[in-house]
């Protein structure tokens, strides 16, 4: 997936607002249960920005303090 000139302009702008550890983008999600797991969905911003498509799978790590998302390589041909 590629961006546009314009998207990556965006970026670099929030980039430069976020101040030690904020994030650069921020969206309230609803969650639903599908089967045995709480699912919420990757926002627009988020999956264009690290070019997540439904081909992608993900780590889900669970801590105290919060939950990380570690992403594969996008396209593992490469």
């Amino acid at each position: 997936m590629s961006r546009s000139p314009q998207h990556d302009q965006i970026i670099q702008q929030r980039q430069r607002r976020a101040d030690g550890g904020e994030p650069i983008n921020d969206e309230v999600m609803s969650v639903h249960y599908s089967g045995n797991s709480l699912v919420v969905g990757i926002t627009d911003f988020a999956s264009k920005i690290h070019d997540i498509t439904d081909e992608n799978s993900v780590v889900v790590e669970c801590y105290d303090d919060g939950i990380w998302i570690d992403l594969d390589d996008p396209d593992p041909k490469e």
